[in-house]
C-alpha cells in the first residue's frame, strides 16, 4: 500500500500509479467521505450510473450478421453445433 503526506491546507497528492489505474485526469471531481473511520475518494463521474434500456439499444448491432439472412444462418449453425 502506498502512503501520502497531508500538506498545508489538508492537501494530498495521489501517486501517479493510483491516478492512472483509476483513470483520473486533471480537473476530475472526487467525492470525499468518511465511512467507519476510512476516508473514501470516489470520482463523481463514476458514481452509480443510471442507464435505461434505451441507452443499450443497438449495442450488439452487427455482432451476428448484418442482414436477417446472415443472422438466421448464424443461429442455425450454432444450433447445429449443439450435442443432441
Amino acid at each position: 500500500m502506498q502512503q501520502v503526506r497531508i500538506r498545508e491546507r489538508n492537501q494530498i497528492t495521489l501517486p501517479a500509479s493510483i491516478a492512472a489505474a483509476a483513470n483520473l485526469r486533471v480537473d476530475d471531481v472526487l467525492e470525499v467521505g468518511l465511512v467507519n473511520g476510512v476516508i473514501t475518494l470516489v470520482p463523481q463521474n463514476r458514481q452509480a450510473s443510471r442507464l435505461s434500456m434505451r441507452d443499450l439499444t443497438g449495442i450488439a448491432a452487427g455482432a451476428f450478421g448484418k442482414t436477417h439472412q446472415e443472422i438466421d444462418a448464424y443461429i442455425a449453425s450454432e444450433r447445429d453445433s449443439w450435442e443432441r
